[in-house]
């Protein structure tokens, strides 16, 4: 499964990199490691010193926002690695098989990881979104008006639609969390490999 090689991944590059599996935990050093390895890997501009001297706590607490004020080109995508980081060691061994539900966590939920819920739930879900290849991280939204809605439910967002929920998605893109898949299909997306 796709979500179950993340933690692999993620568990690889700390090794390579020689840092913790948490992102709160990272020293400056770290934070400074994870950054060029994450430029190397997705051809991110440099950063400079834009999170210069940023511990592992500073930079988890920072917003979408500021990772993009502080790097205009690449900051939005920093976030969402980092966001990627963040979920894997939250959940440990539980991230990518549990069938928890993270809207009792307390902690704000996005979009691919809403997705990624349901899509581990088909007894419940399996009419509204689906596995097409889940090796692959290949899903199809059977019912967009539903999936829709039910976001909308979770962020209190009662005039939900496809329309908007599909905008969302297609931002995952240029993030490098999710994209089209090779053959192009009407509501049908892939998980990218995110490391």
């Amino acid at each position: 499964m796709v979500l179950g090689e993340v933690l692999k991944d993620i568990e690889t590059a700390c090794k390579l990199l020689n840092i913790a599996a948490d992102p709160v935990d990272w020293s400056p050093g770290n934070v400074q490691k994870w950054l060029l390895w994450t430029e190397h890997q997705y051809r991110l501009p440099p950063m400079g010193t834009a999170f210069q001297e940023l511990g592992g706590k500073e930079l988890c607490a920072m917003s979408e926002e500021q990772f993009r004020q502080r790097s205009p080109l690449g900051g939005d995508v920093l976030h969402a690695h980092l966001d990627i980081w963040k979920s894997a060691s939250a959940g440990e061994d539980s991230w990518a098989d549990s069938e928890v539900d993270s809207s009792c966590s307390g902690q704000p939920i996005h979009l691919w990881q809403f997705l990624r819920e349901l899509l581990l739930k088909p007894h419940s879900y399996g009419r509204l979104i689906r596995w097409l290849n889940k090796e692959k991280g290949i899903f199809k939204i059977e019912d967009s008006a539903q999936v829709a809605r039910l976001w909308g439910i979770r962020k209190n967002r009662p005039a939900m639609n496809y329309d908007k929920l599909s905008r969302s998605i297609r931002q995952y893109y240029k993030k490098g969390i999710i994209r089209k898949p090779d053959i192009s299909q009407r509501l049908v997306y892939q998980f990218v490999h995110p490391i």
